[in-house]
């Protein structure tokens, strides 16, 4: 082996030297260094990488660095090496430069560490003790490399800081609830009103009235958290229905009430309360104990979280004379939550649960402009990125709709019963685009909308298009099949839905060569390697990468037909992860580095494009390179090689 640490020294000294040290082989999350380790030493990277990392087990870890081949691990304990006083039996000759072995300190014992190191793939390293740096530390080469790693990673920590300083700063950390803990303004304990499952109604009703609580009471049995009673509960379930006061509470109370951990971020209350339907979050402990109380109210009192609230309980009722306003309003909550630095699949949570909810109402509108309710059973359908739970701009409009036909039934064909149903829902689906148009959804310029025929029909003549699809696989039906099965349920009837779904995959039971041609598509368009720098990676150093088109789009399709091959044919990307996971075709360890890795490249593609939105720039998914970091890059490309990863694993099969 030649390395700078043999530098000037014969194959036998070399031989020796290096026999002093020691290779290890780790394996992909393999912790190379715990933080309570000794450590008398540094790793040289061999092969591989590696990551430094905060270890947590109530909150998420948080990755300081990558570690890349040719160079060390254990730079943060240098400084334990520098001033160890080594044995010497001389006295330092004054001429010569202040090493290791000449300071006169007394000698100090190593610290453990607040970080930790793992192998994110499979990994070699040499083990080069500190008495074997001792040995060399008068070649001023070895010195010179060890200055350079070591100012180099310093360069990078203290520009990693000043980004993370500048970033908080332009949000202003005194008033960004982000930053919040839920156990820094949720109500205590002290506050709170508890019971027992076997209290009265009376009597929780008496103890919120005396204490002037008009919030909730928090039902405890041992100490644990058996349920939760609000005012909506005492007016709904009792005063309503006649219900007897003298009964126990246990008879109104909402059993296993979603709850928060203490230590859990404001933004993560505030997205349980508004993805759940709820307004109050029974606090946890480490034990899993009540420690206090969180409401709506309280998270509006600490910050108005954008009008998130109010969003959605306008959107419940909203006339189509107000839909042309809407938009401006969601886009000021996203805005908000952007520049919060809400995490990026929190975001789009919320911002999806907002539009289906505005879909939701032009679709109740559609309805109320048509002479009578509809005639027979449908199903709603979105596909693209409103099926994939990614839109956060208005996109154009992209769905289609499924209605029960007469023949889809066991009674006698009536053709005239199947003439209404088929006017109704060609009228239906005009009035939902124009209602969605005003909403600010544009049309879709491929057409590919409820309002034409290709796109809406039975149950029958969905099994006979997707069949067709499949025994005749053209790149044009390719296309269309691929949109298509990234779809997702968003109004009309459940029953339906599901007999959907069991036609789609009857139909797609036989269909292997179909599978192949969709294969084979994703084989002509592969995920750029990152075997060379970042710089580097597409042909002559190309500075720019379409995320969508090089990135998502061969994500989203492997995923597809992975999820299609296993019988998995319905989901958002995240769910169908986490069904390939339970079929045991991904690991846990691809399923979380995947997640992670997705979350990573829309964080890019979100903010990227809401820049180009609020500047008035043509959309574009095109990153360019040159405008990240060093750290930033090496995030882009770790994450853009775990979804190559997915891919090649979907090729492997064919």
């Amino acid at each position: 082996m030649k390395h700078i640490l043999t530098k000037n020294l014969t194959q036998t000294e070399s031989t020796n030297l290096l026999k002093k040290c020691q290779t290890f082989r780790y394996n992909q999350d393999d912790i190379i260094l715990h933080a309570s380790d000794n450590r008398e030493g540094i790793f040289l990277v061999l092969s591989g990488m590696a990551e430094v990392y905060i270890p947590s087990e109530k909150s998420r870890e948080e990755v300081l660095e990558i570690i890349k081949p040719n160079e060390l691990i254990g730079l943060s304990n240098i400084h334990h090496f520098i001033s160890t006083n080594y044995p010497q039996n001389q006295q330092p000759d004054p001429k010569t430069p202040l090493y290791p072995d000449q300071v006169s300190k007394p000698q100090t014992q190593p610290q453990s560490s607040l970080i930790q190191v793992r192998a994110i793939d499979d990994l070699e390293a040499l083990y080069i003790p500190y008495t074997v740096l001792k040995e060399r530390w008068s070649e001023p080469a070895i010195r010179d490399y060890l200055l350079d790693q070591v100012s180099s990673r310093l360069h990078d920590v203290y520009h990693s800081l000043a980004e993370q300083i500048n970033m908080n700063t332009s949000i202003d950390p005194t008033s960004d609830p982000t930053i919040l803990r839920v156990q820094d303004i949720m109500q205590p304990t002290t506050a709170i009103i508890q019971a027992k499952p076997t209290d009265t109604i009376q009597s929780v009703a008496k103890k919120l009235s005396q204490n002037n609580r008009k919030t909730a009471a928090v039902i405890l049995n041992n100490n644990q958290i058996q349920g939760i009673v609000t005012m909506h509960d005492f007016i709904n379930r009792v005063i309503t229905s006649g219900k007897n006061t003298q009964d126990q509470v246990r008879t109104i109370m909402t059993e296993n009430p979603i709850t928060i951990p203490r230590t859990a971020y404001y933004y993560e209350a505030l997205t349980t309360m508004l993805l759940n339907g709820i307004k109050h979050l029974p606090v946890t402990t480490e034990n899993n104990q009540l420690a206090g109380l969180i409401t709506m109210t309280d998270l509006l009192q600490a910050k108005q979280p954008t009008g998130i609230l109010q969003n959605t309980e306008k959107l419940k009722n909203i006339t189509k004379e107000q839909l042309p306003q809407v938009k401006k309003e969601l886009y000021a909550t996203l805005n908000t939550m952007l520049q919060q630095q809400v995490p990026i699949l929190h975001t789009l949570e919320v911002m999806n649960t907002l539009y289906d909810q505005l879909i939701q109402r032009c679709i109740e509108l559609s309805i109320k402009e048509m002479p009578t309710d509809p005639p027979a059973k449908f199903s709603f359908y979105l596909m693209g990125s409103g099926a994939r739970k990614e839109q956060f701009l208005l996109t154009d409009q992209d769905h289609f709709l499924v209605y029960e036909g007469n023949c889809d039934s066991h009674d006698q064909p009536d053709e005239h019963i199947d003439h209404i149903a088929t006017r109704y829902f060609e009228d239906l689906s005009k009035k939902i685009v124009a209602n969605l148009e005003l909403a600010g959804y544009k049309r879709c310029k491929g057409d590919m909308m409820a309002s034409n025929p290709i796109w809406r029909g039975t149950l029958q003549k969905w099994e006979s298009r997707i069949h067709e699809w499949t025994l005749n696989a053209t790149n044009d039906r390719l296309l269309l099949a691929q949109n298509f099965f990234s779809h997702r349920h968003i109004a009309g009837d459940d029953t339906l839905h599901r007999q959907f779904q069991q036609t789609i995959l009857y139909s797609l039971d036989r269909a292997k060569i179909f599978l192949y041609r969709l294969s084979q598509l994703e084989r002509e368009n592969p995920i750029p390697t990152l075997e060379q720098p970042i710089r580097s990676i597409f042909r002559r150093n190309k500075k720019q990468i379409d995320l969508k088109k090089e990135i998502l789009f061969p994500y989203h399709h492997s995923l597809q037909i992975l999820a299609i091959m296993h019988g998995i044919t319905y989901g958002t990307p995240m769910e169908i992860i986490d069904q390939l996971h339970e079929k045991k075709i991904l690991s846990g360890n691809f399923q979380k580095d995947l997640k992670a890795s997705i979350s990573t490249i829309l964080n890019y593609y979100v903010r990227n494009r809401y820049k180009q939105y609020q500047n008035g720039e043509e959309l574009t998914s095109t990153l360019t390179l040159t405008s990240l970091t060093t750290r930033e890059k090496e995030e882009l490309m770790l994450s853009i090689r775990l979804i190559k990863e997915l891919q090649n694993h979907m090729l492997s099969y064919y």
